[in-house]
């Protein structure tokens, strides 16, 4: 029981929309991506923004968990509980976001940088687990942390997005596998 729990929240509980790869040549899909990057760059730089200013901070069990994944500066990262993710202002961004499956329903979490935005969910608790979307979107806040820079990272994940489908973009199977391994956070009394 426990394993098919764990393989429909994996599914579903952090956003799964089993999106198609494109059908575009990934020629074009870098040409697309890099035309947009400036604005994704604008929007995401603001999104993070917004979480480091109104989320909170880091647990002691979660930051220790945070530089067990290797997070540089865990003392930077900032989680907030939202209803509704940041929307891309500019409408070819939202776009290419949506055909992401940006505005499923099944989204639980996103990063920008180090800031994390996680949904409540309709799904019941046993189901959805806000700790472990908090794992798996710690995973992305390394990932950012060892790319070249913030504007490299989000070229690469767009272009894994678009070439892959959703399992197979290298960076989200990176942070599944994680948050599969995930027992919890150990919380000192």
């Amino acid at each position: 029981m426990k394993t098919i729990v764990m393989t429909i929240m994996l599914l579903f509980a952090t956003g799964c929309t089993l999106h198609q790869k494109s059908t575009l040549s990934k020629v074009e899909i870098t040409q697309k991506v890099d035309s947009l990057m400036d604005e994704v760059e604008k929007f995401a730089l603001k999104a993070e923004f917004d979480a480091l200013k109104h989320g909170r901070k880091l647990t002691n069990a979660e930051i220790t968990y945070a530089k067990s994944l290797g997070i540089k500066h865990p003392e930077k990262v900032r989680v907030q509980f939202t209803k509704d993710f940041p929307i891309p202002q500019n409408k070819e961004v939202l776009k290419g976001f949506k055909e992401l499956g940006y505005d499923s329903i099944f989204l639980a979490g996103v990063t920008y940088g180090h800031g994390i935005f996680i949904k409540p969910s309709w799904l019941p608790n046993w189901l959805y687990n806000k700790d472990a979307i908090l794992a798996h979107e710690l995973v992305h806040v390394r990932q950012v942390e060892e790319a070249k820079n913030y504007k490299s990272f989000m070229r690469k994940y767009l272009i894994q997005a678009f070439t892959h489908e959703y399992f197979e973009i290298p960076y989200e199977h990176e942070a599944y596998e994680s948050m599969k391994k995930f027992k919890g956070f150990t919380y000192d009394n």
